[in-house]
């Protein structure tokens, strides 16, 4: 296995401060409420946030996965926030199938969310198996591969990278 930088640290900070620019204009309503999907997206939560003007709350939730599996066990709401009357926009480090997504987005609207976007490190749009939409995306691919780097893992490792690489299995 090796990393192959794709995204490098100046291009992702352009293309967060882009997002931001966007994001600010799109959601000047508030009260504003960034959800952060852990761990893949903190990094781009951080620094996102240091770009909006606020006032609005950072939140985060976890999917927990089994070891070595795709399969959800579980989705935490680690700071038990609520979505009602709020915008809502959601981080999540890959967009791939939108399977986890959705449920989100449909858990959200049903707590009576004014309104809720979502935003993505990479948006793979062909490897879809729901309808979602990302609303904001720093990258677009076609590629069906694994990311490391910016906050996103691979087997545990490399999330401290300033880049983003994609996993090359050898």
């Amino acid at each position: 296995m090796r990393l192959e930088r794709r995204f490098d640290a100046r291009l992702i900070a352009s293309r967060v401060e882009a997002v931001a620019g966007a994001v600010t204009r799109d959601l000047r309503e508030r009260p504003l409420v960034v959800v952060s999907i852990l761990k893949g997206s903190a990094f781009f939560m951080a620094d996102l946030a240091r770009q909006i003007p606020g006032p609005f709350s950072c939140e985060y939730l976890h999917v927990r996965r089994a070891e070595g599996a795709n399969d959800v066990l579980q989705i935490d709401f680690t700071t038990g926030f609520t979505a009602a009357g709020k915008h809502v926009l959601l981080l999540k480090d890959v967009v791939h199938t939108g399977v986890i997504e959705t449920y989100l987005m449909e858990q959200l609207w049903g707590e009576g969310a004014a309104s809720l976007r979502l935003a993505a490190l990479i948006d793979k749009p062909l490897d879809r198996k729901t309808n979602v939409s990302v609303d904001f995306s720093l990258f677009s691919t076609e590629s069906g591969g694994l990311y490391a780097g910016y906050g996103m893992e691979y087997e545990g490792l490399h999330a401290h990278l300033s880049d983003i690489h994609e996993v090359v299995e050898d």
